[in-house]
């Protein structure tokens, strides 16, 4: 069916009266605290205008404290954010009130315009990450727990095995690219549990293709990335039209996305028909659904599709500040060390057989994701109906949104919230621990990262490895100065 044009005029005017309509309907019912913002456009000029680098994260949490309140309200053009900035609020609304908040707001970038050459099928039909609480969603929520629950993931003990000695090996011979060591590890395991990937070449070809789509998704994910996601009718306007990069970015990146749902899938189904295909979540699963139900294949493609995005990216972040972590603060390491040397001792590597007996590294990991979470906010949740909490209104169809960092670092709950002290989460008697953080660096509610097992388990192993190794120290520069190790945000969802 061919789309109608409509004249961009026509519909600037019509959405400028659905606004005002819009907001005078809301006006007289107390939203939560927050800029005012203009009238019908609310906070749009000051996001247009806003030069300021500093992370999203961090000027949410400066809302809420010129605001006095742990919930911040922004508004733009009729389209509603609000902020939870404490346990006290994720909690009420994304976990007790979880039925209401767990969609995902309007995303076009995301759902539509990246997915426009993935087998012309949206992103979000594939991927749980993004797509709206359903029946579909929790179809596929249902099959990926089947393959990534706490008690599944023991089964790919081995995987991490292998894949920590290839990493350790690598760190000898090269330890300047720490970083694309770091990835190979992440990608390489995840690729052998969904796909069966084994290749050396395959995997580093596949590796580096999920890193270029992650790039895209995650500069995307976050709604209002693009102005798209406050006027989805602009995904109607031409590529060419002044205004239009995100299109052109959007063609770009599409291709990427659909290269890691698409030819990952491809190599299996021919190892498969070759009869060459190794054991992977992918086999299994289409072993074990496709004899009765043909239909299942999709939904078997789209779980690993989405384990190769997000378990890669993820993995990554969190690998990469634990080393971070542990080159600022050489007592924590000399601390872990010592704890390797008197468990382990020097015969043998680490192993999660060792994990109950070495509590220090495991702090490491809570403090690390406490400090430096992967995803300082979640991905959006939406409410589905209107609510009311603690006397504010929020209207259906709000983002919502869990300030992770916010919370991680609240100083009554995290002492000296700044400095990194994997201490303060060993257990000894008559001393209170603070909660565990990966209570909220994985997301909240019925959203929250279903592969987070998978990611907890590859960064113990790796971690333990390396401090049983290796002494983990800054470098020098050409004049013999010592270089300082400097913690850095990257725009988007993960870290």
């Amino acid at each position: 069916m061919d789309t109608v044009p409509i004249p961009l005029p026509l519909a600037v005017l019509t959405a400028l009266f659905f606004l005002y309509f819009r907001w005078r309907r809301l006006s007289t019912r107390p939203l939560p605290p927050g800029p005012r913002g203009l009238p019908v456009i609310g906070s749009l000029w000051d996001i247009v205008t806003d030069k300021d680098d500093k992370p999203r994260h961090l000027k949410y949490l400066d809302l809420g404290k010129k605001y006095d309140s742990d919930i911040v309200h922004i508004s733009v053009c009729g389209d509603h954010l609000v902020v939870l900035n404490s346990v006290k609020a994720t909690d009420e609304l994304l976990e007790k009130r979880s039925i209401n908040y767990s969609d995902r707001p309007v995303m076009p970038m995301v759902t539509d315009l990246l997915g426009l050459l993935a087998a012309s099928k949206r992103w979000d039909e594939f991927d749980i990450g993004v797509m709206g609480y359903s029946d579909k969603w929790k179809a596929h929520r249902r099959i990926f727990n089947q393959y990534f629950k706490q008690q599944a993931v023991v089964s790919y003990y081995p995987v991490h095995r292998k894949e920590v000695l290839v990493f350790l090996n690598k760190i000898l011979n090269n330890p300047e690219s720490l970083n694309a060591h770091a990835r190979d590890y992440a990608g390489a395991k995840i690729l052998q549990i969904t796909y069966g990937i084994t290749s050396e070449e395959e995997k580093a070809y596949f590796v580096q293709v999920a890193d270029i789509a992650n790039q895209s998704i995650i500069a995307s994910v976050h709604h209002g990335s693009f102005m798209v996601d406050y006027f989805p009718f602009l995904k109607y306007i031409p590529s060419w039209f002044p205004g239009a990069g995100f299109k052109r970015k959007a063609a770009v990146w599409a291709k990427h996305v659909s290269d890691m749902n698409h030819d990952p899938w491809r190599l299996l189904k021919s190892s498969m028909a070759n009869g060459t295909a190794m054991p992977s979540v992918a086999t299994n699963g289409l072993e074990r659904f496709n004899s009765d139900q043909e239909e299942m294949e999709p939904f078997i493609q789209h779980v690993c599709a989405v384990a190769y995005a997000a378990g890669a990216d993820t993995t990554v972040a969190l690998l990469l500040a634990s080393l971070l972590a542990l080159v600022r603060n050489p007592e924590a390491q000399t601390r872990a060390q010592a704890e390797i040397d008197e468990v382990v001792g020097s015969s043998r590597l680490p192993d999660f057989q060792d994990r109950d007996k070495l509590p220090y590294i495991d702090a490491i990991l809570k403090e690390t994701q406490r400090l430096y979470p992967a995803s300082p906010l979640s991905i959006d949740h939406c409410s589905m109906d209107d609510d009311i909490y603690e006397g504010y209104f929020i209207p259906k169809g709000t983002t919502v949104v869990g300030n992770a960092w916010a919370i991680l670092h609240e100083e009554k709950t995290y002492p000296e919230p700044m400095k990194f002290k994997p201490e303060r989460f060993l257990k000894e008697e008559g001393k209170s621990t603070p909660p565990d953080s990966t209570l909220y660096a994985f997301g909240f509610g019925r959203r929250i990262c279903p592969g987070r097992f998978l990611a907890l388990d590859a960064a113990w192993l790796m971690v333990a490895c390396v401090l049983s190794v290796f002494d983990i120290n800054k470098t020098f520069d050409a004049e013999g100065n010592e270089i300082e190790v400097v913690f850095a945000h990257t725009p988007g969802a993960i870290r």
